[in-house]
């Protein structure tokens, strides 16, 4: 049998595991086996909790904690379970994808909509099929979630009440499990020796654009130690121009050493910013397009490329579109080193 490392951070799926409503580590682990004890059929498993809080809360810190737990322990086991809350399971699965570069063994997040000790719950279904899947040889970060497993760093959390929470907008499924495992996409391969690189900087922010907003209030921002901003245009990446005010501002957080991303409010498809004419002109002005990556995907990249090469903007823009852990759809002339 395999050796699979199931990680506890939290989330709905132990919920009920103590009368306060928070995860107990150690309750939840007996409370697994007692609910699923079909798991013990599958791997020979052990239980690590690095930490256990709500999903909302997890941050930086705690992506850099799983992907150093995962690292120590690449050695020992054949594949990863991470149980995590659905609200940011898509940003951690994308900084895990990134942080564990060249990876040689699955690493599957999953959680659920309803606690374990639920009656009508998904938590039974995720978590076999999940750890089920973490003993194939799928070597990415993955997200499984109602019978489907999806590239991590391509999904969003898209219901707040279904069982079928996530969506991978601009990406197929990896694979569908029914009475088999149906194989929909090919997984990634390592290409290198797997490396692990922790390295986050925290120095971005995200705005939305929204009709008659204000320009001038984001100016502040220049006096700031901010160094990428994300901004969420309309459609395939149009921005209203305000008299020229919105190009103006991008030009000189250009000149002030930041960069502008452009990411869609659309969920589907790329964001074009040579498609009309508005969105050249922000191009023109410096700010660059995140091409069909999720705003999870590109708030996380920039941070991890950030930090990876300590501020330097220049490099995070020249390295913005290179894929990672195929996050992006076309990476251009670019190559990730």
């Amino acid at each position: 049998m395999k050796n699979i490392l199931l990680i506890l951070t939290g989330g709905t799926m132990g919920m009920e595991a103590s009368s306060d409503g928070r995860v107990d580590s150690s309750q939840f682990v007996s409370e697994i086996f007692h609910y699923v004890p079909e798991l013990r059929k599958i791997a020979n498993i052990d239980v690590s909790s690095p930490y256990t809080m709500d999903s909302s809360d997890v941050g930086v810190q705690q992506w850099m904690m799983l992907g150093k737990l995962i690292d120590d322990s690449m050695d020992d086991y054949d594949g990863f379970v991470v149980i995590h809350g659905t609200d940011t399971m898509s940003y951690t699965a994308c900084a895990l994808s990134y942080m564990l570069f060249n990876l040689p063994k699955p690493v599957i997040l999953t959680g659920s909509q309803r606690p374990l000790a639920a009656i009508r719950t998904d938590a039974r279904a995720n978590l076999i099929q999940a750890l089920e899947l973490a003993t194939k040889d799928i070597t990415e970060v993955s997200l499984f979630f109602d019978n489907k497993l999806y590239r991590g760093n391509r999904t969003k959390k898209v219901s707040i009440d279904e069982f079928d929470a996530f969506a991978s907008p601009n990406f197929p499924c990896l694979a569908i499990v029914g009475l088999n495992i149906e194989q929909r996409t090919r997984h990634r391969r390592p290409t290198g020796l797997f490396r692990l690189e922790p390295r986050f900087d925290e120095r971005v922010l995200a705005l939305k654009c929204f009709p008659s907003f204000r320009p001038k209030y984001w100016e502040s921002l220049l006096d700031t130690d901010v160094a990428v901003v994300v901004l969420e245009a309309f459609g395939a990446g149009n921005l209203p121009m305000f008299d020229g005010e919105l190009v103006s501002l991008i030009e000189r957080f250009t000149q002030a050493g930041k960069l502008v991303v452009i990411n869609s409010q659309t969920v589907e498809g790329e964001c074009d910013l040579t498609l009309y004419e508005n969105g050249q002109k922000a191009l023109d002005a410096g700010a660059i397009s995140a091409k069909d990556m999720t705003f999870e995907a590109t708030i996380v990249k920039a941070m991890f490329l950030l930090g990876l090469y300590n501020g330097n903007v220049k490099r995070v823009r020249h390295y913005f579109h290179a894929s990672i852990a195929g996050e992006i759809s076309d990476p251009g002339s670019q190559s990730f080193l």
